[in-house]
């Protein structure tokens, strides 16, 4: 089950990216969404940890955060339980441990922490567009 997680509004953020050339805003909001979207990966993956008693390993390996392509204008990243190169899946229990069987009571590790990031997603939105602005007008400054 796939669960998007916009970000819209922070005025602030949005007139800054203004005055900054379009090249270096488009750059700035890439690496943002795609480190946001580390952080997640890696509270999802302490979260299975935490959950599971069993540990081959499969499933911490299997969650893994990955940037898409979109267009121009729209930057997504997301963390998914991926696959092997040959398309056989390399976690293929997971689901068990999230939603549960007949047999298992549910031990969510995904949800959880989706909800999490909800809540503190714009104050981390903030923080790291500050971050990864300096970063960019220092490449400026450089040039110059």
């Amino acid at each position: 089950m796939a669960q998007l997680v916009t970000v819209e509004g922070l005025k602030q953020v949005e007139k800054t990216l203004r005055d900054v050339t379009p090249r270096q805003s488009r750059n700035i909001m890439r690496r943002l969404v795609v480190r946001i979207a580390a952080s997640v990966r890696d509270d999802v993956r302490k979260a299975a940890r935490s959950v599971v008693k069993r540990r081959t390993g499969n499933l911490f390996k299997a969650i893994r955060s990955k940037r898409e392509k979109g267009r121009p204008d729209i930057f997504e990243a997301s963390v998914i339980v991926h696959l092997k190169k040959d398309g056989s899946p390399r976690a293929p229990h997971w689901h068990f441990i999230e939603f549960g069987t007949v047999k298992q009571s549910a031990r969510p590790f995904i949800a959880p922490t989706v909800i999490q990031w909800q809540a503190k997603m714009p104050q981390v939105y903030r923080e790291e567009f500050g971050q990864q602005l300096e970063r960019e007008l220092a490449k400026r400054e450089k040039r110059r």
